[in-house]
């Protein structure tokens, strides 16, 4: 992905469905970043296709665009039925109304959709740590993305708790050092050291 004309930011992604389906890294990563650590990187990446997060994804937010519209659509029946704001549901006078209470399920739910998103995107780094067992790589490489990308290592934990859709890099860093310490990781270096 061409990202150095607009941005001297960074990112990879997993996207498409079915046979559309490709792993992008921008031109900032590939032209600046080790092998190691864009081999930590792409191997989050696959996690994310091992795992079927992109469907995950697509079915949660299906789930909840659908339960939230359900809720408006009683909330705004009670409105126009019980109170009698309004004169019907094609009343153009009930948007507004809609308007506000999708945007307040929205903000309802939005630490639960990113509360997910932060569980699936510690699933891919685990993934990373294990198929790789580059723990200095991945420390490094999310390092360098938290630097390059103008990121927070340590936000506040309401402000990761509501806009984060991703774990902080501190966590992520700390993620790295607890699998360091895992017996079966050193057995496992150690044996790839040997080979």
């Amino acid at each position: 992905m061409k990202m150095s004309d607009k941005t001297t930011a960074t990112n990879a992604a997993l996207m498409g469905l079915g046979n559309t389906r490709r792993i992008v890294m921008g031109d900032t990563m590939t032209e600046q970043y080790t092998p190691d650590e864009i081999e930590v990187v792409l191997a989050h990446e696959l996690g994310h296709h091992v795992h079927r997060d992109i469907w995950k994804l697509i079915m949660s937010q299906t789930l909840l665009t659908l339960g939230g519209l359900y809720i408006a659509s009683l909330l705004l029946h009670w409105i126009i039925d019980v109170q009698h704001y309004y004169r019907s549901l094609t009343d153009p006078a009930t948007l507004p109304a809609l308007f506000a209470l999708i945007a307040l399920f929205g903000l309802v739910v939005l630490p639960i959709t990113n509360g997910y998103s932060r569980h699936i995107e510690y699933q891919a780094d685990e993934y990373a740590l294990q198929s790789t067992l580059k723990v200095a790589a991945f420390k490094s490489a999310m390092t360098r993305l938290a630097n390059q990308n103008l990121a927070e290592i340590e936000p506040a934990p309401l402000v990761e708790f509501f806009f984060h859709s991703h774990p902080s890099i501190g966590k992520r860093l700390k993620h790295a050092d607890e699998f360091a310490t895992r017996p079966a990781y050193s057995a496992n270096a150690s044996l790839s050291a040997d080979s």
